[in-house]
């Protein structure tokens, strides 16, 4: 119990650390994105954030650290309250809520985040040409894509990879303590006794079939009678062994 105990708090311990990080990269990450894409003076004149860099590749790294603060703070909070414990419904209530603030990450705030990129900063318009197919290959027709098609592929794909990675990542983890190597199950005959197979049952097989050829040469129902040993119905000696 003493090292459950311990377990328990260690988890506890680490989740909460996690949690106070992820608030904490979270917050600095958004300020720093939020100067990164402010103008470089206010309206007076004077200069807003001059240490900070001004674009979209410092105010995207921003981000991509922003929502790693935010994963951050969900996975402390499943090492912390639910992970390894006893599931209770308050316990299935916060991995509920804890797993739907993730999906609405991955489903949600990523996409919109790289649309606003893509149609603001980057500028994947309709009228920006990504790449023509050579004429030779679509029957002489004049076909080519744009950047804004392009965009489109990534948006209708991204969601239908990102939830076949989850379903996968699901199952697997359900069904991850029940790989356990289980026993085959011995073969039994007709008259449930154990059938088995290695070298001391091949020499049961030519002991038995030595026995046979003896007494189907030498012996008599008579003389076996008078042996007193035991009598199978069919008139077989029976005898004690490994088997």
């Amino acid at each position: 119990m003493e090292e459950e105990a311990l377990t328990d708090r260690k988890k506890l311990t680490i989740g909460l650390t996690a949690i106070v990080i992820g608030i904490i990269t979270a917050i600095a990450a958004s300020v720093f994105v939020h100067a990164a894409e402010a103008p470089l003076v206010d309206a007076y004149g004077n200069d807003l954030y001059p240490a900070i860099p001004r674009g979209w590749v410092p105010a995207t790294i921003g981000q991509l650290i922003a929502i790693g603060g935010v994963i951050t703070v969900i996975a402390g909070a499943t090492l912390a309250f639910v992970f390894g414990r006893p599931l209770t419904w308050a316990r299935a209530a916060i991995g509920a809520a804890l797993f739907t603030g993730l999906m609405l990450v991955l489903f949600a705030v990523i996409p919109n985040q790289f649309v606003t990129l893509a149609q603001s900063s980057l500028e994947w318009t309709p009228q920006k040409i990504l790449v023509t197919i050579p004429p030779a290959l679509v029957l002489g027709n004049e076909v080519s894509i744009s950047y804004a098609t392009f965009q489109q592929m990534i948006i209708g794909g991204y969601p239908v990879v990102l939830l076949g990675i989850i379903v996968t990542v699901m199952v697997q983890w359900q069904i991850r303590g029940r790989a356990i190597d289980k026993p085959k199950p011995t073969p039994v005959s007709s008259f449930g006794r154990p059938m088995r197979d290695g070298p001391a049952s091949r020499a049961n097989t030519e002991t038995d079939s030595g026995s046979a050829a003896e007494l189907a040469s030498d012996g008599s129902p008579e003389e076996i009678l008078e042996s007193g040993d035991p009598v199978s119905a069919f008139g077989r000696p029976m005898r004690d062994g490994p088997g």
